[in-house]
């Protein structure tokens, strides 16, 4: 028989079959454990995705037993460490079934081609090139282009009429007289008195700009329209005194449109009077 008090074996005892309930305990739990992550499992599992619980893990809350069946370790001896439960993910089913719209595609009707810009029939024209042989499209009338060839009155102009008119003399009394001069040209005008001779040796001479200044007049070619006719008259006094007593011819020379440039209808005439100057 066991030498060591009956007490001391009671406790031994005791302690074991405590460690047993404890054990037992244990391994219930392990086991309800992996029945509940294999029902998640198999829940979870007929979809095509998983998807993951959003709520937090609940975390095992070791139970702390008071009273019966509580160990208490030997002094001096560590208990057996308790087995590590096997760590397990539970994926849980969607509470939410998301879904899913599925838009028809747009497609957009394709904007019609722009249309070309129709041709322009004035650049058509333009840039047509006249046939062989047919008349140059540049027009010759009235031109100083030398390519329009020879000048020439179209239709020519009609005959022109001269200057008629005359130069009176009154003497004044101690050798000075006093001419008029009047005339009419029926198709020109202005008419003016150019040169003047008092038969003296004095007098003056004019030169109309057209006779002096080349570049006035420009050269005319082709076809030219003749001027229009215009009526013109002078009637003009001229003063002058003579040194001497005698007789002496005088000469007014008269002239219409003597600044225009080339008019068919200007004339130029020569008045002519004789005075006599008595002491």
């Amino acid at each position: 028989m066991d030498p060591r008090p009956r007490s001391e074996l009671f406790e031994r005892a005791q302690r074991f079959v405590d460690r047993r309930r404890l054990l037992v305990g244990l391994c219930a739990a392990v086991a309800v454990a992996l029945i509940a992550a294999t029902a998640g499992l198999l829940s979870g599992g007929g979809g095509s995705q998983n998807v993951q619980a959003t709520g937090a893990a609940q975390a095992t809350t070791p139970t702390t037993l008071s009273g019966e069946g509580v160990v208490n370790a030997e002094p001096g001896v560590l208990p057996p460490p308790d087995a590590p439960g096997p760590t397990t993910s539970t994926t849980a089913p969607a509470l939410v079934l998301g879904t899913v719209i599925t838009r028809p595609p747009t497609t957009a009707a394709p904007k019609p081609a722009a249309k070309a810009p129709a041709p322009s029939t004035t650049a058509a024209l333009k840039n047509t090139a006249p046939p062989n042989g047919a008349t140059p499209t540049t027009v010759c009338r009235n031109s100083y282009d030398p390519a329009c060839g020879p000048f020439s009155w179209q239709p020519p102009p009609d005959p022109n009429q001269p200057i008629t008119g005359q130069v009176t003399a009154t003497n004044k009394g101690g050798g000075a007289v006093t001419f008029t001069v009047t005339g009419t040209d029926p198709d020109a005008a202005p008419l003016q008195e150019c040169n003047i001779d008092f038969g003296d040796g004095q007098g003056y001479h004019c030169d109309p700009r057209p006779a002096i200044d080349p570049s006035y007049c420009p050269p005319q070619y082709g076809p030219w329209t003749p001027p229009a006719k215009n009526k013109g008259s002078i009637a003009a006094d001229l003063n002058h005194t003579y040194a001497q007593p005698g007789t002496y011819q005088v000469t007014v020379n008269v002239r219409s449109a003597m600044q225009e440039c080339n008019n068919p209808y200007a004339s130029s005439a020569d008045l002519q009077v004789t005075v006599v100057v008595t002491p």
